[in-house]
Order: C-alpha cells, then sequence, then structure tokens
C-alpha cells in the first residue's frame, strides 16, 4: 500500500513486484484504513455490523429477554464495536455504568 494525500492523484513511478499485489485498504488490529489514511472503511464496516447486531437485540427483545439482559448484551457487543480504538471508549464506557 502507498499513502498518499487524499486530494493528490497517485502517480506511482515504481512498478509493482511480480509476486506482491498492492491493495488500497488495509487493516491493522481490527482498524481498517486506505491508502489516504481515512478511517472511512472502518466506519462503514462498524455500521454494517451495528446494524446486523441491532437486529439480534431486536430479535432477543421480541423474545422476551428482560431488560438488564438485553443491556448487558448490548454493552458486550454493538458498544464495545463502537468504542474500540476509540481514544475516549474507556471514558465513554466509565460514564455509561
Amino acid at each position: 500500500m502507498i499513502v498518499h494525500l487524499p486530494s493528490k492523484k497517485l502517480t506511482c513511478t515504481t512498478p509493482p513486484c511480480d509476486n506482491i499485489t498492492r491493495t488500497h485498504q488495509l487493516t491493522v488490529l481490527g482498524v481498517t484504513f486506505n491508502n489516504t489514511l481515512s478511517f472511512s472503511p472502518h466506519i462503514q464496516n462498524i455500521t454494517a455490523k451495528a446494524a446486523t447486531t441491532l437486529y439480534a437485540l431486536k430479535t432477543l427483545r421480541a423474545h422476551g429477554l428482560p431488560g438488564k439482559a438485553l443491556w448487558e448484551v448490548t454493552r458486550a457487543t454493538p458498544i464495545a464495536q463502537i468504542i474500540y480504538a476509540s481514544p475516549h471508549g474507556v471514558d465513554l464506557l466509565n460514564v455509561m455504568n
């Protein structure tokens, strides 16, 4: 991956190696970023995961899961995904308790 400014068009003069494929997106420790160091791919992934998790939570609630147990499931899944790699994630979790 070659990192460049988002406003500039990538003009790479070095040809890619035969055995190495060039990529435009990379995931490191669960955080996805692209070749302009934008975290929009990460935000899109988290949004998609949160949507599926919210559907699962709605299903659990419809099947009669009590409120406290539902909160524990919520805290363990979507909130943990959202605050991962967030500098203020621990503070947010402490405020919610």
